[in-house]
């Protein structure tokens, strides 16, 4: 199993990978959308933990979505965490119906990214427990 972990912050990067090594065979790591997109092209990995906003200068930025986009686009059957610190519910609803499996808050708790993974390994997603269609109002 290959793990994709995207963060602009390098100290988030590690601390994932550290919390997920057990989970995964191999794990990659990039920065941004670019060296993600590149990763990517080369080996499809089989879960990805994606930050929306991947430049914490730019407010407007959510290179983390545009990526989640582009590998549902190409087909990608990654099955995808997003995080996020900002606590704009928007964020998770738009990466939810964007195609992620789950939305996690950052700083991410290691007990509960453990649960995702397990959940995830044993084939669940968030999106197998809903309706299809957008989020109900307990998620507007």
């Amino acid at each position: 199993m290959k793990l994709l972990i995207v963060d602009d912050l390098d100290e988030y990067v590690d601390s994932i990978e550290f919390m997920a090594e057990d989970y995964f065979e191999k794990i990659y790591k990039a920065t941004s959308l670019v060296d993600a997109k590149k990763i990517c092209a080369d080996v499809v990995p089989d879960t990805a933990i994606i930050d929306i906003r991947l430049s914490e200068s730019d407010e407007t930025n959510k290179d983390g979505l545009v990526l989640l986009e582009w590998m549902k686009k190409k087909g990608f059957h990654t099955k995808v965490i997003m995080i996020s610190a900002y606590k704009d519910f928007d964020y998770a609803v738009e990466a939810l119906n964007a195609g992620a499996e789950y939305f996690l808050k950052k700083p991410v708790k290691n007990a509960e990214l453990k649960e995702t993974l397990e959940k995830i390994n044993q084939g669940g997603s968030f999106r197998e427990n809903r309706p299809p269609g957008p989020p109900t109002k307990a998620f507007n």
